[in-house]
This record gives C-alpha cells, structure tokens and sequence, in this order.
C-alpha cells in the first residue's frame, strides 16, 4: 500500500500553523535548547576559553593540559546534550501526533509514552551516529559533506517510526528508509524544511550564544520552535506517508 497523495508543500505550512495554534508543543523542546544553551556555554565554553586564554599567553603545555583536563567533561557535556535533546524531541512528537489529530495533546501521556521508548530512542541515536561516522570522517573531503546530507535525509523519518509506529532501532531505520526512497518528492519537500529550521537555529545559536544571557533566551524561545517545528513535520510525513497505523489513531505505550 503506498501513502495517500496530499500537498506537501502545504503541510509545511500547516507545521507553522498548528505549532502557532498549540504554542504548548515548543515548551519541552525550549527548555531543552536552555539547558542545552547552559551546558555549552557554562561546561564547553569554560573549557575552551580556559585553553585559548593560556594559549594567547603563550603556555602551550598549560594550554594542553587545560583541554585534556576539560576532555572528560566535554565528553560528558555531549552525552547529556545528546540525551536531553532526544527526550525533547520524543516528547514533542508524542504530543504531535495528537496535535495533527486536531486533538490537545496530552502531556501527561506523552511523558509516559517517551519515557516507554526512551530505550529503543537513545539505542536509535547510537546507531544514527554510526551511520553518520563514515561522511563525518569523509568531511575534510568534498563528498563526505554531500554524504551528511544523503544519511540525514534517509534516517528523518526513524525517530517518528519509533516513538509513533513503536518499531525498534533496527527496523525504524529500515522504515525510515523504505518511505524516503519510494516518496522522494514529498520526503524531499519534507528534509527541506526540516533542514531550514535546523539552518535558522544554528545561525541564530552563532551569533548569540556568546552573549550572556541573550544567547540563552534566543535558545529558549528559537531552539524550542524550530525543534518543534521540525517534529512536527517529521510525525505528519511519517504518519502520511506510512501504511501501517492510521494517523490520527491514539499512541499506545507498548
């Protein structure tokens, strides 16, 4: 059974207005991109800036030593930032479902829902990296950056395949990969406004996230939306484009 035909380009559009109609969908995203904000700026910032100050007065060995002091906590930073951001994302997308159902999404159940998958989510986000280590380490080349791209856009829609469809790791990558390669044009349509959203944080993030205070309210309020938003949109194709469960039926915890 293939996916029913519908206009892709107007469900990016309905993303913005069913995100601006249910404001509530950005909050767990928003605090995550605060303490995300908090942890690089308090944990990995001090690190660096700690190195680079003594690098700048010209103690090198003093320098060396401050980074690969700093090395466990940065590893650790990363972790947490990896683990904070899944939940969010989980949970948005839990409440989405119901949100696109022109349902209040609640929260409550979308915490014991990502709590259920949380599991299967972060082994998901370990094989994601895996997949993602061969273009990471082909970036200093020109196919490795093209590469990124290619993963990105086959793996978007595994995360929605375990946290609405209950599939595991495995088989949501295989999902996500099967709707990607048999709905190009809409799963295209789909990675670009998903990829516009990540764009538009990560600049605002670049010119802000130096600033005190500033740089963590920008993190509040654009991290949350466009995380979100890029939710949103990854449940709705998901949920159009897959044959399994109807959009629209309610998530059970399984």
């Amino acid at each position: 059974m293939v996916g029913r035909r519908f206009d892709a380009a107007g469900e990016l559009g309905n993303a913005f207005r069913v995100l601006s109609d249910r404001w509530t969908l950005a909050l767990p995203t928003a605090i995550a991109s605060l303490v995300i904000g908090a942890i690089i700026f308090f944990v990995i910032g001090a690190v660096l800036v700690s190195g680079g100050a003594a690098l700048v007065l010209g103690h090198t060995g003093a320098a060396l030593a401050a980074l690969e002091a700093g090395a466990t906590g940065v590893a650790l930073a990363i972790g947490l930032i990896a683990l904070v951001s899944t939940f969010a994302h989980a949970m948005v997308m839990a409440a989405a479902h119901e949100a696109w159902a022109d349902r209040d999404p609640d929260y409550s159940a979308a915490f014991r829902l990502t709590m259920n998958r949380f599991p299967a989510l972060v082994v998901l986000a370990f094989l994601n990296a895996l997949l993602f280590a061969i273009p990471v380490a082909l970036s200093f080349l020109v196919i490795g950056i093209p590469l990124l791209f290619v993963v990105g856009y086959f793996l978007m829609y595994a995360r929605a395949a375990v946290v609405v469809g209950g599939e595991d790791p495995i088989s949501a990558i295989g999902t996500s990969f099967r709707l990607a390669s048999t709905h190009v044009r809409p799963s295209l349509i789909a990675f670009a406004g998903i990829l516009g959203a990540f764009i538009v944080a990560r600049i605002v993030d670049l010119f802000t996230i130096h600033i005190p205070g500033i740089g963590l309210l920008t993190s509040f309020f654009v991290g949350g939306a466009t995380a979100a938003y890029m939710a949103l949109v990854e449940v709705r194709f998901y949920e159009l484009l897959r044959d399994r469960v109807p959009a629209g039926e309610a998530l059970k915890e399984r």
